[in-house]
């Protein structure tokens, strides 16, 4: 069997806005139906192939790293988190729609997986609320 190209992704947001239950869902395809609260981190994995049947077929495991939601400032919150944030390859932004705070703390989760001079590569993709330019083009996060 050849070897496999790891990418890792993290999953952040808000407690209980549903970030265990989607990464479930893609990586088991199937609904969780009663999520319990992630302390620390949890990881699952999804083998994709990439360009399925053609020439430039690759296989990746994905790994999906839901981190626990609470933001929390304290230094040995934001250190452990560094931990996790090391080599990523992409992050999910996840937010509840009836919960429009957890929608604005999506800014303060990005600034705190990326200012760890750890930018991923990819698309950031979002729904409008954010200035893309300074995720890409700026030195500083205010």
């Amino acid at each position: 069997m050849a070897s496999l190209d790891r990418v890792k992704v993290l999953v952040l947001g808000d407690s209980s806005v549903g970030k265990s239950s989607l990464v479930h869902l893609l990586c088991q395809n199937q609904v969780l139906g009663n999520p319990s609260w992630t302390v620390g981190c949890s990881v699952d994995v999804r083998v994709h192939d990439y360009k399925e049947g053609t020439p430039e077929e690759k296989t990746y495991y994905t790994e999906l790293w839901d981190v626990g939601g609470s933001v929390g400032s304290a230094s040995s919150v934001k250190s452990t988190r560094a931990v996790l944030y090391n080599s990523i390859n992409g992050i999910v932004l996840v937010h509840d729609l009836t919960n429009k705070k957890s929608s604005q703390n999506l800014y303060r989760w990005s600034l705190d997986a990326l200012n760890r001079d750890l930018v991923p590569t990819g698309v950031l993709v979002t729904n409008g609320d954010y200035d893309q330019e300074q995720f890409f083009h700026g030195n500083t996060f205010t």
